[in-house]
């Protein structure tokens, strides 16, 4: 992991609310979504948090790579989260394969992005499932100290696609323990890894499926 980064305070809110970056052709990220590898056999790690509904399937597992976001309010307060930025890599055929947890090509591409709307609002926009605000129901102590949580999203909208988001074998992304050193407001980043196991309702994919092949809006 690389070490931590800190930016001017006004910076973050924008980066936060960005935009996905450039994308592939749609048909590339469906086939990419669409090839399952096995996925329908793969167990989680084994964790505290509540599996999915037997409804739900796992449709994907991507790789994120970003940033854990904090701010701090003075020399003598702790670090506050204010979200995460990260991009979203196809990592299904990885683990299936039992690759590691970084296991993506150098030069893959990025299949989506992570963001937060706001400081407490996460969302994925994921291409071939859409855009999904999430909330978190529950977390679990990583197997290592140092790493961030793992989650439990479930989507707050539950007509979409997507209806629940796992963080698991989490890498890095914790905050320093204290603000000391940092001025009022300023943000710090710190680098993590993480996998993002997807699970969608599987009428709901057929649903988007049909108003693609018809053109019509998917929302």
């Amino acid at each position: 992991m690389h070490s931590s980064l800190f930016v001017a305070a006004f910076a973050l809110p924008l980066a936060l609310a960005a935009p996905a970056p450039g994308r592939l052709p749609g048909v590339v990220y469906r086939r990419q979504l669409n090839d399952t590898c096995g996925l329908s056999t793969i167990q989680q790690p084994v964790s505290t948090l509540t599996p999915p509904d037997a409804h739900n399937q796992l449709v994907l597992i991507a790789l994120g790579r970003g940033t854990q976001n904090y701010t701090c309010a003075d020399e003598s307060s702790k670090p506050v989260s204010i979200g995460a930025v990260a991009e979203l890599f196809n990592a299904s055929c990885a683990v299936a394969g039992g690759g590691s947890l970084g296991t993506v090509a150098e030069d893959a591409n990025a299949i989506g992005q992570h963001f937060f709307v706001d400081t407490t609002t996460p969302e994925f926009d994921i291409i071939g499932l859409g855009n999904a605000q999430v909330k978190k129901v529950e977390n679990a102590t990583a197997p290592q100290a140092s790493d961030i949580p793992w989650l439990k999203l479930d989507a707050k909208d539950q007509s979409t696609a997507v209806r629940n988001i796992y963080r698991l074998n989490t890498a890095g992304g914790l905050a320093p323990a204290t603000c000391a050193g940092q001025a009022s407001g300023s943000v710090i980043q710190v680098d993590y890894e993480a996998q993002y196991w997807v699970y969608a309702c599987p009428d709901a994919m057929a649903t988007r499926r049909r108003k693609r092949s018809l053109g019509l809006p998917l929302n």
